[in-house]
């Protein structure tokens, strides 16, 4: 399972996110098996939340003060100030609106908005000023009406909020403090949304689960033209999906999405992340792929124009039955000289032996970086971790000593240069396309080494070589600094894009907005996960630089 989370994680939060708020509010609607557990119908399912209004306008603030646009916040605060500044508010605090279930046999979902109010006098002068009348509803303290144009909202004070609705008996319960289901979210988030699953009923989680293994059953049948081995490795991930999706609703906490526009990291920061609750399998699971990360995760997000690195599993009946069978078939076209025979093999069925053990293992572990060596040219840099590493390495080398003994082995050559105690080899191949070459330069070679356990591998013009050595070194100093609970990461700087983009932009003010926002840098972007013992999430992160580009494209606009 730990090595399934890199291939399967976005999809199984994108399901999770969506089912169970549909199972929790679509379906709230739908006749449920009587109650178990005790319901406490005065709290919230779910919510979605600001962090507070003065948040709001510091963030609009920073955004415009990155491309030195002040009379764009200026605007929006004088338009405030035709309204008092919205005087009686708390600007401070949360607002938004929960989400509520009616007790009943068929529980129905309702949405319940709540603002923070600092003075409910101040309030009503600023409402009053506007033509909209606060008024107190006889006989029912803490109760008020506000008339607008076309229909009435109804208030009930509690906690230093108003919650509304447009219906009076929706606000007929004990309204907890807002706070504590918005405070941990507003000290991470300027923006977020939460399902509590420890707050859902029991019956309707699982009506969740049972409404995806309906849709699970009507996909899962081999379709037409579909052949077996991918029908396997579909009807496979689908089921793990699934189990996986059931794990999250029986033993998940909360569900989280978040936005946060950070002026301290200067970036823009997306959250999708789960918590479980402790002690349960999901839990026990979440601990286990804590201690897990990928043997390139010591390499940092900014440190190359595109960066991955991943652990991608390998189940048996599916990826290694499919590669093994390519290995296999690909011995057909070998000289028999390179093969041997089982008492003496030859040096390329050493290295097919390295690599069948390889896949054998269950999972890749690998990584591959673009480096820019110039302007519009780049080189390819990437390794894996070996299988039976020294067996490979010692095919790899035999087999370039043999072509020091052939008359037509024109652009291979071995030992051209040695790091680490790991001997590189070169091959120079010809008859490239003109857009290999307009990307790798007009020369470019492939260089590889191999150590006892990884194989490097660089492509591009002669200085890809040092690049690849650096590499080679920095991972052999810098093993010990992986990062604990991070399976894969993609990362990827605009700015160097840009140049490859423009000959075939089809918006080319688009184009020239870029180059004003990246110029200063903040252009890269990354996606990762982040796996705690009780938490597991997928992370986006954008550099100043796209705040920059936003910030154009509003002051720029037409």
């Amino acid at each position: 399972m730990s090595t399934a989370i890199a291939k399967s994680f976005l999809k199984r939060f994108t399901l999770t996110v969506c089912i169970l708020s549909l199972g929790s509010l679509a379906l709230a609607q739908t006749d449920t098996e009587p109650r178990k557990e005790k319901v406490d119908w005065n709290k919230p399912i779910a919510v979605a939340t600001i962090a507070s209004i003065d948040r709001v306008l510091d963030d609009i603030d920073y955004i415009f003060a990155t491309v030195v646009k002040p009379e764009y916040p200026a605007m929006i605060k004088g338009f405030l100030a035709q309204y008092r500044n919205l005087e009686g508010l708390d600007k401070t605090k949360p607002l938004g609106a929960f989400v509520f279930l009616n007790e009943g046999i068929a529980p129905q979902a309702v949405v319940v908005g709540f603002i923070p109010v600092k003075s409910l006098d101040e309030l009503t002068q600023t409402l009053g000023e506007v033509g909209f009348l606060l008024n107190p509803v006889d006989g029912k303290e803490d109760r008020y009406t506000l008339a607008l144009p076309t229909f009435t909202v109804h208030i009930k004070m509690a906690h230093g909020y108003a919650f509304l609705h447009i219906k009076s008996e929706a606000l007929d319960r004990e309204f907890y403090n807002p706070d504590k289901f918005t405070s941990a979210l507003a000290k991470e988030y300027d923006i977020a949304g939460a399902l509590f699953l420890n707050n859902v009923p029991q019956p309707m989680r699982m009506m969740a689960v049972d409404l995806a293994r309906a849709r699970v059953d009507e996909q899962l049948p081999q379709k037409p033209g579909e052949d077996d081995l991918k029908y396997k490795g579909r009807k496979e991930t689908t089921l793990l999906m699934l189990k996986q999706f059931e794990q999250v609703a029986e033993d998940g906490n909360q569900l989280t999405i978040g936005y946060a526009l950070s002026k301290e990291k200067k970036n823009i920061q997306l959250h999708l992340g789960v918590t479980a609750q402790p002690g349960t399998p999901l839990g026990k699971e979440f601990e286990q792929l804590a201690k897990t990360s990928s043997q390139y995760s010591y390499l940092h997000a900014d440190s190359a124009e595109v960066l991955g690195y991943t652990i991608l599993p390998l189940r048996k009946e599916v990826e290694q039955k499919m590669i093994l069978d390519l290995i296999e078939k690909s011995t057909r076209n070998i000289p028999p000289i390179l093969l041997g025979d089982d008492a003496n093999p030859g040096p390329v069925a050493k290295i097919l032996d390295s690599l069948k053990a390889t896949v054998g293992s269950g999972k890749l572990d690998g990584h591959i970086q673009i480096q820019q060596v110039g302007e519009k040219k780049v080189a390819l840099l990437g390794a894996v971790k070996l299988s039976n590493g020294a067996q490979f390495q010692q095919g790899l080398q035999e087999f370039f000593d043999l072509t020091k003994q052939a008359d037509d082995t024109k652009g291979v050559e071995g030992n051209v240069a040695e790091v680490e105690g790991i001997a590189i080899h070169k091959i120079t191949p010809d008859n490239l396309k003109e857009d290999t070459k307009k990307l790798f330069g007009q020369n470019p070679v492939i260089y590889i080494g191999c150590s006892q356990d990884e194989c490097w591998v660089a492509m591009g013009e002669t200085e890809s070589l040092e690049l690849l050595k650096k590499s080679i070194s920095t991972g052999k100093s810098h093993a010990q600094d992986r990062k604990q609970g991070t399976a894969f990461l993609l990362s990827l700087k605009l700015a160097s894009m840009i140049p490859l983009a423009e000959e075939n932009a089809k918006n080319p003010d688009f184009i020239e907005s870029a180059k004003v926002a990246f110029a200063s840098g903040g252009d890269l972007m990354t996606i990762y996960p982040k796996i705690t013992a009780d938490q597991a999430s997928l992370n986006l992160e954008f550099g100043e630089g796209f705040i920059r580009l936003i910030s154009l494209a509003i002051a720029n606009r037409k």
